[in-house]
Formats: structure tokens, sequence, C-alpha cells
């Protein structure tokens, strides 16, 4: 009992300590989780290793994947998923809601750049899609959200039940989300905060930011934290007009509409919030 209370109060204290991505599980279409990867993979677990981190304040778990086929990026052919909680001697902490990987699983993996050179799983749970083969046509199959509890008896049942399509299909459904272009609907309050200027003539300056807050403005749409902003601003009368016009999503552009305006002076750090018209 000893133990199981101090691993509920590391849950307690982990999650307060832990980034957005792993405490706040937002329900995301399969278009948002595109637009928020940068990789998207097929792809084998070969190993994980749980440990403490630098500081020893947290566990975390490291899962090396095989990458099989890229569907999004241009991942190598072993990426390492970064995940709070695991085992480490007697202590177990879990996540709620946080991916679970099964040794020498496949899967189709939403990833997005964690520190150094792992990554994150994109929507906790929500970007793993597990991939078994059909016993009567030996077709591979994605296991939709939703069934994920029933993959034992699917795989063990074979045919072609409910809640999972052929992974060729899956994958050409991916390629044309990933082709597809963004539109950001109008209304929407984006905050961002002004990561640099270049100077692009007398009194104008072109100006590059970065989203603050990680937003979901329609059912198909997601804007990460970081996402890329550009504009151009115009000095007149002591007061900056700045015209933004461009969002980047993981390296798809989307042209917007937005205007705010500043006091005199330096640019680089302000933290303002744009409307879309």
């Amino acid at each position: 009992m000893k133990i199981r209370g101090l691993a509920w109060a590391a849950v307690l204290v982990m999650a307060a300590m832990a980034p957005a991505h792993a405490t706040t599980l937002v329900s995301m279409s399969i278009e948002q989780l595109t637009q928020a990867s940068s990789d998207i993979v097929q792809a084998r677990v070969v190993n994980q290793e749980c440990g403490w981190n630098a500081a020893h304040t947290q566990i975390v778990t490291i899962t090396t994947l095989a990458v099989s086929q890229s569907l999004r990026g241009k991942a190598a052919a072993t990426v390492r998923v970064q995940q709070l909680g695991g085992t480490v001697g007697n202590l177990t902490v879990t996540i709620p809601g946080d991916v679970v990987f099964r040794l020498q699983g496949e899967y189709v993996v939403f990833l997005e750049p964690a520190e150094g050179s792992s990554f994150h799983v994109v929507g906790m749970s929500q970007g793993l899609f597990p991939v078994y083969q059909a016993s009567a046509s030996k077709e591979e199959r994605v296991v939709l959200p939703g069934q994920l509890a029933s993959l034992e008896s699917i795989v063990d049942g074979g045919g072609n039940p409910a809640g999972t399509v052929p992974l060729v299909g899956f994958r050409k459904y991916i390629a044309t989300l990933t082709n597809a272009g963004i539109k950001i609907p109008h209304g929407v309050n984006i905050p961002l905060s002004i990561a640099s200027t270049e100077s692009s003539g007398m009194g104008r300056v072109h100006v590059y930011g970065r989203t603050t807050a990680q937003l979901f403005p329609s059912k198909t749409v997601v804007i990460p934290v970081g996402t890329e902003v550009e504009g151009e601003a115009v000095l007149s009368a002591g007061s900056w007009t700045i015209h933004w016009d461009e969002l980047s999503i993981r390296g798809v552009h989307a042209q917007i509409s937005a205007v705010n305006n500043e006091p005199e002076g330096s640019l680089r750090g302000r933290n303002v919030i744009l409307t879309v018209r």
C-alpha cells in the first residue's frame, strides 16, 4: 500500500510538471493529427527503456521504433519516442490517456519533435494506430480509435471487423491529407511572440512570429505551439502596422489576413494576438 500511495503521489506531481501534450487530452480528428505531425511512420517496436531524467524528477520511457515506411516527413530508419512515466524498481508511474506500446507491435504513429532527436506521439494515445494482419485474407489492416481494447480478439478472430480499415487505404488517405492545403477560419484569435525581424527598406521590416498556444480552430485544423507566422510591418507616425499574411504548419503554408498595431520601437520579443480576417 505504501508503494501504491507513492506511485499515485508521483502521478500527481509528474502531471503537474509535465508539458501540455502529456497532461491535456483534446479530441483530435485524423485531419488534425496529420497537420500537427512532423512525421508519420509505419514502424515496429524493437526496444523500450525506462529511467529517471537528468534532474531525477521524472520517470521517462524511451521506445525505439524500426521504421518500415514513412508516410510523412523524412524519418530515419529508427526513431526514439519519449514519454513521461514508466517503471523504475518498485515505482510505476502512468499518465492517463498516454500511449501504451507493445514490444514487437506494429503501428502507424503520428509524431512531433521532442527534446534532442526524439519524438512525442501527437495527441497521446490518439496518435497511435495498431496494424495487424487479418488471418483469413492476410491483408494488413489498421485499428481505428475506440477499437483498441478489442485488438486481441480482432487479431484472433481475423476477418474484416468493423472499426478497422485496410492499411493501403489508410496510407492513401494520409497522403491526401498531407498534400491538401490548410484554410484557417475567419475570426480565429492567434496568440504569438515576435521572434525576429528583418529590414526590408526604410521604415519597413519583415516580421517572424511563433504561436504560444495550441489551437483547434475547427474540426479539421490544428495550430500547434511554435507554428511560424510571417508578415510585413510598416512604421508610420510613431506606430508599427503589422500585416500578417502567412502561417506555416509543419511545412504546409496557409495564407491569412490579420493586422496588428504596435508602438514604435523594437518589435522583437513582443507578444501580440492577431485575429484572422
